[in-house]
């Protein structure tokens, strides 16, 4: 029995996801799919655009078996916290064989090489990473700058073929840059797991504007609210651009949810709360949180007060040094109250449960044997867990546990205000909402 995993987060499914899974499985020969997909929030710092059950039940249609949950604690931290958590939910469950991820190289030789220079991290290269960042370089450029004048001052073993150039070109990739992270992460735990590298085709990551079958989630998700900001009709249908770059598994799922108002969902969304929180928060409870450094608090409460919208704010915010992308996870992670002590802690343990989201027929038989072999506990129904299970921990671990709990919980009591329909913002569905499964 060959089990694969992958690391998603589905924003939403699409054709590319589809060709990276069925690429995936030939490949591995696997006869089982695990997928650990992020929640109602992602690693950009922005909200899914659908819940993270209609974003499972397209998985499962797709051909996954089986959907866990990456905490929500890992799930927005950046590409190195992102992908501990991840990995380390993965290796915990002690039945996958291989994980499959999609990046703009397959080679995988090279990709090895750079991750096991990042995981052993020469003192002059610590040292270039400083004066880089010193220079008012975000952290992944500070980081890029010195692996490529590390390289061409002292070479890395393995990349004897590789130009400091051609090596600048593949960290500018951000799923180049996640590949590397999963590897170095994979060497760091010792893991069993075979990585295989899967090379992308069709649309780049960062494309806007849907060209052809297989486009970037960007562009998808920047035509779904472009088609939505034009009055709607009745009965509500998605156009023909949008429809084709969904797989016929899906693409119902996707509509149904819009149409229900249940999305799209965007940072916007929750413009009211994010500026009300941080125009109540003190400087010093800002500067607790999990990402502001150097002062950063001052720069986000002062916009905070003259911003009536997310855009303004995170255009107030940002700088040379911080990125969209870093702003908007620091603003999720205000929201969230996310401190930097407990993202520290948590990143020694990883995570403390696998939630199950949704599983096929097939899929059904794995938990089971996660049951057996797993390090780390199957939570199916969390009311249930927390009576039974829990009681049966140390205080420490149990703490721990609760705390990350808690904020999976509130991350989705906040997500739903977002739906357009009263009974729709109704917290507490984590406990109540059922769990997917797919009969056929």
């Amino acid at each position: 029995m060959k089990i694969l995993g992958i690391i998603t987060e589905y924003n939403p499914f699409h054709n590319g996801h589809l060709y990276h899974l069925f690429k995936a499985k030939e490949i591995t020969g696997a006869d089982y799919v695990v997928a650990v997909m992020s929640g109602n929030f992602l690693q950009r710092g922005e909200p899914a655009i659908i819940n993270k059950w209609a974003r499972t039940k397209m998985a499962l249609n797709a051909g996954v078996d089986l959907t866990i949950e990456l905490p929500f604690v890992f799930s927005t931290q950046d590409a190195n916290g992102f992908a501990f958590g991840a990995v380390k939910l993965l290796d915990s469950l002690q039945i996958i064989d291989y994980l499959c991820f999609g990046c703009e190289t397959d080679n995988l030789d090279t990709l090895y090489s750079v991750s096991n220079f990042l995981h052993i991290e020469p003192q002059k290269y610590k040292e270039l990473i400083v004066h880089n960042s010193k220079n008012g370089y975000e952290f992944p450029r500070a980081r890029a700058q010195a692996l490529c004048e590390y390289h061409r001052i002292f070479g890395i073993d393995g990349l004897e073929k590789i130009s400091p150039l051609e090596l600048s070109k593949l960290l500018k990739y951000p799923n180049n840059i996640l590949a590397l992270e999963y590897l170095k992460h994979l060497i760091n735990l010792k893991s069993k797991i075979k990585p295989i590298a899967i090379k992308r085709i069709g649309a780049g990551y960062h494309q806007k504007n849907i060209k052809g079958k297989i486009s970037s989630a960007t562009s998808i998700r920047n035509e779904i609210l472009d088609s939505l900001g034009s009055p709607k009709t009745d009965p509500f249908i998605l156009n023909d651009k949008i429809k084709s770059t969904i797989p016929q598994s899906g693409f119902p799922i996707l509509e149904n949810e819009l149409r229900e108002g249940r999305g799209p969902i965007t940072s916007d969304s929750f413009r009211q709360y994010i500026i009300a929180t941080l125009r109540r928060m003190s400087l010093e409870d800002i500067s607790r949180v999990q990402g502001v450094t150097e002062g950063l608090e001052n720069r986000i409460k002062k916009a905070s007060l003259k911003s009536s919208t997310i855009e303004q704010l995170i255009n107030s915010i940002k700088t040379r040094r911080y990125t969209r992308t870093k702003i908007q996870r620091i603003i999720l992670h205000l929201m969230m109250n996310l401190s930097k002590k407990d993202v520290k802690t948590f990143n020694k343990c990883g995570p403390l449960y696998a939630r199950v989201l949704g599983f096929s027929k097939k899929g059904k038989t794995l938990l089971r044997t996660i049951k057996k072999s797993s390090s780390t506990p199957l939570i199916s129904k969390l009311s249930n867990y927390l009576r039974q299970t829990i009681s049966g921990e140390n205080n420490n671990v149990r703490n721990r546990l609760i705390k990350m709990l808690d904020h999976d919980i509130l991350a989705n009591d906040i997500y739903v205000l977002a739906n357009e329909k009263a009974e729709d913002r109704v917290a507490r569905l984590d406990f109540t909402h059922k769990i997917v499964i797919k009969k056929d």
